[in-house]
């Protein structure tokens, strides 16, 4: 979860018989930490600097801001109007009990946190508590935005400087395709004040790339701070979606689905029309795309919600009958409806509507009975489904003069809108009498379209066909979209394993300290024990996919020999350039061992995390923080990144024996665990009985 940072502003000293610094120290600052919240004060910023700078960019940018306006202390009442005038909620104010100075009017009205002076912590139960409901809050407690309906709270994006370089490092993991490098950037990022505005930027990269367990987490983050966070929730209505159709169970499916509904919800909910205030065509334009594609979600999760109904069915009739009967359906009509009223330009969302029109029309001919179940009697039922021909008779007219005739390329020579190009295809297989017509349309598709494209059209066609409604154009559609060639996405590994290993022992090591002899009685003691739970994962279910591992001499390059025995592949990444690593973590083993690392690097290729062990200057003031931890995350984050059902972490390790410094074996074991990993510990203290000093 991103970190949720708040700002106190207080009196310094004693004023007026009240410790402030005391108030901080016994009640403030224990409740902060128990809320797992990170809070400064203006002292802090005073000592270094800069204050007005920073004081300006803290009441914007903090999640919470405690002001204690106990005396009457100008410091405080004008950063606390500073904040009141910038932010409209999540502000709480404080005040000891027994002071003497009157209430400002302006706060009057508003509510307080009291406490004793003389034993703030007595009050420490219910502090925490108001810090927890204020964070909750979804009201104003701003005066100023109260009395100003209109006026809308200011960007706290303009304020939070994401390091350029930050941006460069997701711009270059965006290009590349690699997910568990986003996801890396996504946890250094947090902590940092820039931190929620560098968490965007990665889980719109996420997005784009469609590394979507990854911006599941980004955008879930985000939402933790505000849980109606406009973009965070219109990133997960899809992100959700997206997710459902590769979950492995119908309760994850479901959980998915459900969890895509709320989110849009939530957006539409913020993106209702105003009713005291008048729009710019810009927002109006915005509101209205955002409320279509909102709506549109909602009407793709019914459709899939319906087509889970009708294809548990055992036989084609009674698919048909489970169709027709499912409420799913007149859902999924009205949603898509909806999308198309907020703005006709949003196509998708009509020709949908118009698929579904169809489907329900057709099987409501088909299935005379079953059609007239809802209603009282046989004549409602008829002029219901007139009234459903009527609606896709005017639709289809609405569509014909939205996705237009044309669609030329370019003057700049750029590809033309192929969706628009599908979408008049679709158009064309759901209102045309001639099947030929319709053959010509996805001829023109098959001409422009990739294989992904292809196959989304290939995938609405084939629900008609599944349930026998407009044949003839399903039988003309097919033929031109089957030859083409089917997109088949790598489907997901069952299994990776993530390895982490003592190296071996640098010459000369105490011995009090040894973990891994350099002998060849302890090297084949610990390959003998990698192959053993090698081959054991492998007899898993679904067996093994790759494996992923450093090289450094000793158990990283053993597990990597391993392997290749076995004929599973792996994946070699190394924190530093290959020549910079192997005067790191390699040259100590000997020439035999260098050796082994040079052929290593011919047969799999490696991927680098950095050029150097410094941090990058962004990630410079992250405190114990050095490249051996960021390498262990990198690691097990691109583990993640494969979306594998299995995830298994081995580690060779000697619990009895202290780390040499952050980043080794003990610190991969503990973080793993975090995430899930089933970690399959090797005792290493076996390699001092095989071959020790």
């Amino acid at each position: 979860m991103e970190v949720t940072r708040a700002f106190i502003v207080r009196p310094f000293g004693t004023k007026d018989g009240i410790d402030f610094d005391r108030v901080e120290k016994d009640l403030i600052a224990p409740a902060l930490k128990q809320a797992g919240i990170e809070g400064r004060t203006t002292l802090e910023i005073t000592r270094q600097g800069n204050i007005r700078e920073d004081m300006f960019r803290l009441l914007v940018l903090s999640d919470l801001v405690i002001a204690d306006v106990s005396v009457n202390n100008a410091n405080v009442f004008y950063e606390l109007g500073i904040r009141h005038g910038l932010r409209d909620r999540h502000t709480l104010l404080i005040r000891a009990e027994g002071t003497q100075d009157k209430y400002p009017f302006d706060l009057q009205t508003d509510r307080y946190g009291r406490y004793d002076p003389e034993d703030p912590a007595a009050t420490l139960p219910d502090f925490l508590d108001s810090l927890k409901s204020t964070l909750a809050d979804t009201n104003k407690d701003s005066p100023v935005f109260k009395l100003l309906p209109r006026l809308t709270p200011h960007d706290r994006g303009a304020l939070m400087v994401v390091p350029f370089d930050f941006q460069e490092e997701v711009e270059i993991a965006k290009n590349a395709h690699r997910a568990g490098d986003l996801r890396l950037l996504a946890e250094e990022a947090r902590g940092f004040e820039w931190g929620s505005a560098g968490l965007r930027i990665v889980g719109d990269a996420q997005f784009q790339i469609k590394a979507f367990a990854g911006a599941k987490e980004t955008f879930e983050s985000l939402r933790g701070l505000d849980n109606n966070d406009f973009l965070a929730n219109f990133r997960l209505g899809t992100i959700y979606q997206k997710l459902a159709a590769t979950a492995v169970s119908p309760d994850a499916k479901l959980d998915c689905i459900t969890r895509s509904e709320q989110a849009i919800n939530r957006v539409l909910a913020r993106t209702m029309p105003p009713n005291d205030r008048d729009e710019s065509p810009k927002e109006w334009a915005e509101r209205r795309f955002h409320r279509a594609e909102g709506h549109s979600l909602l009407g793709s999760n019914a459709k899939t919600r319906w087509i889970d109904d009708w294809q548990a069915a055992a036989a084609p009739d009674l698919q048909r009958e489970a169709a027709l009967r499912s409420p799913n359906l007149a859902s999924s009509i009205q949603h898509y409806l909806d999308g198309f009223a907020e703005d006709l330009d949003s196509f998708y969302a009509g020709i949908n509507a118009l698929a579904m029109l169809m489907i329900q029309i057709s099987l409501a001919k088909a299935l005379p009975d079953v059609w007239a179940e809802d209603f009282d009697d046989g004549d409602a039922a008829v002029a219901d489904l007139k009234t459903c021909e009527r609606r896709a008779s005017r639709l289809a007219s609405t569509l014909q003069l939205a996705v237009g005739n044309d669609n030329k390329v370019t003057r700049g020579g750029e590809r033309f809108d192929i969706w628009k190009e599908i979408s008049r295809a679709d158009l064309s297989f759901l209102t045309a009498d001639r099947p030929s017509q319709v053959g010509t349309a996805y001829r023109k598709v098959r001409a422009n379209a990739n294989p992904f494209e292809i196959d989304a059209a290939r995938r609405n066609v084939l629900l008609f066909g599944e349930l026998g409604v407009l044949s003839a154009n399903v039988e003309a559609a097919l033929k031109e979209m089957n030859q083409a060639a089917q997109d088949k996405p790598p489907a997901l590994p069952v299994r990776v394993i993530l390895f982490t290993g003592h190296m071996l022992d640098a010459p000369g090591r105490d011995k009090d300290k040894v973990r891994f002899p350099n002998t060849p009685e302890a090297v084949a003691a610990a390959r003998k024990m990698i192959e053993k739970v090698a081959k054991e994962e492998m007899n898993e279910d679904g067996g093994v996919a790759f494996g992923i591992a450093g090289g450094a001499c000793g158990s990283d390059i053993l597990f990597h020999e391993v392997c290749h025995s076995l004929n599973i592949p792996t994946l070699l990444l190394l924190a530093l350039p290959e020549a910079q690593f192997q005067a790191e973590s390699v040259n100590r083993g000997g020439v035999d061992w260098v050796m082994r690392y040079q052929q290593l690097c011919q047969r799999v290729t490696p991927r680098v995390l950095a050029d150097s062990k410094d941090l990058p200057r962004w990630l410079s003031g992250k405190k114990g923080y050095d490249i051996w931890q960021r390498n262990n995350l990198w690691m097990m984050f691109n583990a993640l990144a494969t979306q594998a059902r299995n995830l298994t972490l081995i580690a060779l390790y000697n619990r009895e024996k202290e780390p040499d410094g952050p980043g080794g074996t003990s610190h991969l074991v503990s973080v793993a665990a975090n995430w899930g990993f089933k970690t399959v510990e090797l005792d290493a203290r076996q390699l001092l009985k095989a071959g020790g000093p």
